[in-house]
């Protein structure tokens, strides 16, 4: 059965900013087991889950889900602070661009009026 573990090692490994090689290096693992783990297809050891919370620079309660991090959880609400905002930008340019078209048909629809008719 999958749990915060998984979900866990992975998310604060990508908050660190490092890759599955650079965890499985600083731990002695394989990228393999590191994928494992993050998978929740396996569970790291007692000393494996101490070197990973050395190098996410996590307690042992924050790796398991049991206590929150304060600092991933700034950084998780910033994440989606700015995905609001981009959606937010992003509904403006598509409101902007409609008016945009509709500027234009209006600009091309008056330019075919005075075009001159043949035989004039």
């Amino acid at each position: 059965m999958k749990n915060a573990l998984n979900h866990n090692i992975k998310n604060f490994r990508n908050f660190r900013g490092l890759t599955q090689d650079d965890l499985a290096a600083f731990v002695g693992k394989t990228k393999n087991v590191i994928s494992n783990w993050e998978r929740g297809d396996n569970k790291p050891d007692v000393e494996c889950v101490e070197k990973i919370c050395k190098a996410l620079q996590v307690t042992p309660n924050q790796l398991f889900g049991w206590e929150p991090c304060p600092e991933y959880d700034e950084y998780v609400y910033w994440k989606e602070q700015r995905k609001v905002k981009i959606m937010e930008l992003e509904e403006q340019k598509r409101k902007i661009q409609q008016e945009i078209n509709s500027l234009m048909y209006d600009i091309e629809s008056d330019e075919l009026k005075d075009e001159p008719k043949d035989g004039d």
